[in-house]
């Protein structure tokens, strides 16, 4: 009797494992609504489509004002974030991509920034480690969506 209990358990818990699985999968999808998983032709292009980028703006602007909102930043520091993409893109001409200095700094900046809301207590250092986590996760993304390693 026990072997013939084992030969359906077995499938069970393995079908478990699964559904667990994907479940963890799906909810450590990327918070964005966009199907960025799917291989389809636009997205083996290294530059998005001109919809794309109006599409990711018009995403931001509602997170920031949905995190102003909530009370989770000020208006002001909305404002600062948005000036600062607005001088970002300013320094970036069409076609060009940063340099290796330039993604540097941008890293030592975000670190010098997490360190700072942990010290003045903004932030625990889990939440830093997991923004820390979440960028390397996005990078990785977006270099295999670039095909690079």
């Amino acid at each position: 009797m026990r072997s013939s209990t084992m030969k359906w358990v077995a499938p069970i818990v393995l079908a478990g494992a699964v559904i667990a699985g994907g479940s963890a999968a799906i909810a450590a999808a990327p918070w964005s609504s966009d199907s960025q998983g799917d291989v389809t032709e636009s997205s083996s292009r290294s530059k998005p489509s001109e919809a794309d980028i109006e599409a990711r703006k018009a995403e931001m602007q509602e997170r920031l004002a949905s995190r102003v909102e909530s009370g989770e930043i000020t208006q002001a520091e909305a404002d600062d974030i948005r000036a600062k993409m607005a001088d970002r893109k300013a320094k970036i001409r069409p076609g060009d991509r940063p340099s290796e200095a330039d993604i540097e700094a941008r890293k030592a900046e975000m670190q010098e920034r997490l360190a700072s809301r942990v010290e003045s207590g903004e932030i625990t250092q889990a939440e830093a480690d997991d923004i820390r986590a979440k960028m390397a996760d996005r990078k990785a993304k977006i270099r295999q969506r670039l095909g690079r390693r």
